[in-house]
């Protein structure tokens, strides 16, 4: 797991969030006490400040630094367990041993250090507010005034630097599995608008109000206003600091998660199936990129089962049965079949080991299938060391069909040339083969059970085109065609065949003219 996150980075992320928290409070401790010292007072004299005495700023200070202190003990009693497994994981320890405990608190870490914050606060507002002075007002100014704003940013700030920790004990993005406490996007913006809106409009008012009563018993009125400017101008510049802090942390917890989203989709769109979003919050957008995660995996799996399909029948088979169903029946077209085989290869078969014969035919039947698919064939099926492929049927609809068909067997002839001259420096056998090709009407769609079916050509020109492969050997040809697909194709490319004398087919009243194919011009 140290992939994620490192030793070095993890004393990092510790580090900037310890500054975060006790730079937070300090600083918010120190508003609170100039806004209670100074601020909040209303002047009796001709002065528009309050004179604070040097003993009180000492205690506060030690006051500040003892609550600090407190605080992050109780910080560190309330985070027992993840500690220790944030090194194991680094180090390489299974994410599946890690307890349930600790992916909580990893989860709730943000918020447990914000309450601890709050929970400091409100003790200060008690004890230095509410027994000091015995004003109820004191302890809601303290508490208020800094703790809530203070223990906000510490919350939205520590929850910023702390994902890569959440990363780590979450790499499958299932962070809404542990039962942990859910802070959701709703009541974030909830919250970030009370504070930045609500909350110092809310301050200013009461001040203004305060203000205006003591303006009508005041003995010096212009020391009174000039208070009030000063209050409304300390509270306002304030206000705006803190409110545009938490309004910069409270949209960067949601645009971040959503920004890395949107770059992970435009990765799918271009086929990139391989991403994985890392999720840091078991909220909306936990379970928004949890369910991104599950459904990419999908669409890898399917990936996965489309080319296993492809490799098993052809892509325009797949693509077919894909897009409209599976159901049986056919369709009469025309177009035009090519057959090949391997000649001898019985008695070939019975000398080779078995791993060496299927390594020669895998090898062989990637170069005739290469060359069907170039002039635009679809393999249709094998037959051990057979090939049949069919060009112009509705998969592959080409008015050159007869063109493409003497193209691919041609393409073949080479490249078996290109294969044998491989076999001969394996000191393994060469190969030779024997096409026909026959054009005409088929039956093309989709043959056999509701429990297994297969796409496939039949007729009286797949036959013929098996009975013209048959004869090359006895013929001493490699190439057989039918006079149909060579008459078809010379109307389009130039090619040499020779005519030979007809021949006697089975299921025909007359004899059939035939050629063979010997080379393009």
């Amino acid at each position: 797991m140290g992939d994620i996150l490192t030793h070095a980075e993890y004393k990092r992320v510790e580090r900037i969030g310890a500054v975060i928290t006790l730079g937070a409070n300090l600083l918010g401790a120190l508003i609170t006490y100039f806004y209670l010292a100074v601020v909040q007072p209303i002047p009796q004299g001709s002065s528009p400040l309050i004179d604070v005495p040097y003993w009180s700023s000492l205690v506060s200070l030690l006051a500040i630094t003892s609550l600090l202190f407190l605080g992050n003990f109780v910080g560190g009693r309330a985070n027992r367990y993840f500690p220790k497994w944030v090194t194991r994981l680094i180090d390489g320890a299974p994410i599946g041993d890690v307890p349930l405990q600790a992916r909580r608190e990893i989860l709730q870490y943000p918020t447990s250090v914000a309450l601890v914050s709050l929970s400091m606060w409100f003790v200060a507002g008690f004890f230095f507010g509410f027994l000091l002075s015995g004003a109820w007002q004191a302890l809601a100014s303290v508490f208020g005034v800094g703790g809530v704003i203070t223990s906000a940013i510490v919350y939205f700030a520590v929850d910023a630097v702390w994902r890569p920790v959440v990363w780590l004990f979450f790499p499958d993005g299932r962070t809404n599995d542990v039962g942990a406490w859910r802070n959701s996007v709703k009541w974030r913006l909830v919250l970030g608008f009370v504070l930045v809106g609500f909350y110092p409009a809310t301050l200013l008012s009461l001040t203004a109000v305060s203000r205006a009563e003591a303006l009508l018993e005041a003995e010096n009125p212009q020391a009174i206003l000039l208070n009030l400017y000063i209050a409304v101008g300390v509270i306002s510049l304030v206000a705006a600091s803190a409110g545009f802090a938490l309004a910069t942390l409270v949209s960067h917890s949601i645009v971040d998660p959503l920004r890395r989203l949107q770059d992970a989709m435009g990765r799918v769109a271009k086929n990139d199936l391989n991403v994985r979003l890392l999720a840091d919050t078991n909220d909306e957008l936990g379970y928004v990129t949890q369910g991104f995660n599950e459904m990419v995996a999908g669409l890898r799996n399917a990936e996965v089962m489309r080319n296993l399909l492809n490799l098993y029948v052809s892509p325009e088979v797949a693509r077919e049965a894909i897009e409209h169903g599976t159901k049986l029946g056919g369709q009469l077209v025309e177009c035009t079949v090519l057959f090949s085989d391997i000649r001898g290869f019985t008695s070939l078969s019975e000398q080779m080991p078995p791993e060496q014969l299927i390594d020669l035919l895998n090898r062989y039947m990637s170069r005739m299938v290469d060359g069907v698919i170039a002039n635009g064939g679809l393999v249709n099926k094998f037959g051990g060391d057979s090939l049949l492929a069919v060009f112009g049927s509705p998969l592959n609809p080409a008015d050159d069909h007869a063109a493409q068909a003497i193209r691919a067997a041609l393409h073949m002839q080479k490249s078996l040339k290109g294969f044998n001259s491989e076999q001969k420096v394996r000191s393994q056998p060469e190969l030779q083969i024997g096409i026909g090709l026959a054009s005409g009407p088929v039956v093309a769609g989709n043959v056999g059970g509701e429990g297994r079916i297969e796409y496939t050509v039949i007729g009286d020109t797949v036959n013929l085109a098996a009975r013209l492969q048959d004869l090359t050997k006895q013929l001493s040809r490699s190439v057989l065609s039918s006079a149909v697909t060579v008459e078809q194709a010379a109307r389009i490319i130039p090619f040499a065949a020779e005519p030979l004398d007809p021949i006697d087919v089975r299921g025909k009243s007359e004899p059939v003219k035939i050629y063979a194919v010997i080379s393009e011009l």
